[in-house]
């Protein structure tokens, strides 16, 4: 059961905890579905990503969409899903020579797009976990 009881807005159980201010929870949702889309990166890679920082965020609602697959194998995705590992265990302080490795192999653009979907995905996980929301019924 989730921490406060949720609103009336939204469509998803998360997007009701954040209904209580139907601005942010729009413009929140807004960013999230601009975020999740197919850009420099896939949308594909980016649910795995979100599945690998689920299982370490603490937010049940997000582990209950599955653990990661493993069938991202190409260069750029397998540098991606390493980056989120490091991620995971080392938080912000990621060592030069990763921070090299992403610019040796990735544009600009998708760095800037893989930090911001990660931060973000991080914070709606937290979000999640410290509102005690359950997977949806």
């Amino acid at each position: 059961m989730a921490l406060i009881q949720l609103s009336e807005n939204g469509k998803t159980s998360f997007q009701k905890l954040l209904g209580y201010n139907k601005k942010m929870m729009l413009i929140w949702a807004n960013l999230s579905d601009v975020l999740e889309k197919d850009n420099q990166l896939s949308s594909g890679l980016k649910e795995e990503m979100r599945r690998m920082l689920a299982q370490n965020n603490g937010c049940n609602y997000c582990k209950a969409k599955g653990r990661p697959s493993g069938k991202f194998t190409d260069e750029k995705s397998a540098i991606c899903i390493g980056f989120v590992d490091v991620y995971i265990k080392l938080g912000t302080e990621i060592p030069q020579y990763i921070l090299k490795i992403l610019k040796d192999n990735l544009t600009e653009s998708e760095i800037s797009e893989l930090f911001a979907f990660i931060t973000f995905t991080t914070c709606q996980q937290y979000f999640g976990a410290m509102m005690k929301l359950d997977a949806e019924i």
